[in-house]
């Protein structure tokens, strides 16, 4: 359960962080999150829908705001990506900069499934060390989030 946090300015679709949001987040190539929760170090989301469609992970991520509505999350994930989100809360646009492994980017289905999982986790480890990590495969898109 996370904790509450305000992140509203008393409008619900109105946010002053991302902290503590609920989110549908959508990004070009077909991505969506939803729900996409923003914790105070976490973010815990299901890809309804995309490559890897039923993928659920809860990520702890690094957060700082940049400036007033501009905030940003990264973080580096079980398969070895590494995930950069730049949140423009009054716009409700982000920017992703992401580098996944070349094994990940060749057939992103292998994702699908619970990072919270052992048996996950154990498949995920056996595939980055038996397969080709470089080059990266770099996703630098933008996208847009609403309030859930």
């Amino acid at each position: 359960m996370l904790p509450t946090i305000p992140t509203t300015t008393g409008r619900p679709d109105r946010l002053t962080s991302i902290l503590g949001a609920r989110l549908s987040w959508h990004f070009a190539n077909g991505w969506v999150f939803e729900p996409a929760i923003v914790g105070p170090d976490i973010v815990d989301y299901t890809l309804k829908e995309g490559p890897h469609a039923g993928r659920h992970a809860i990520q702890h991520f690094y957060y700082q705001r940049v400036a007033p509505g501009v905030e940003t999350t990264v973080w580096y994930e079980e398969s070895g990506a590494l995930v950069h989100i730049t949140w423009y809360l009054e716009t409700q646009t982000v920017h992703r900069f992401a580098a996944l492994p070349a094994w990940l980017a060749e057939d992103m289905t292998v994702y699908r499934g619970d990072n919270q999982d052992p048996a996950f986790i154990e498949k995920i480890r056996k595939l980055s060390s038996q397969r080709q990590d470089w080059p990266r495969h770099i996703l630098n898109d933008e996208g847009y989030f609403r309030v859930i």
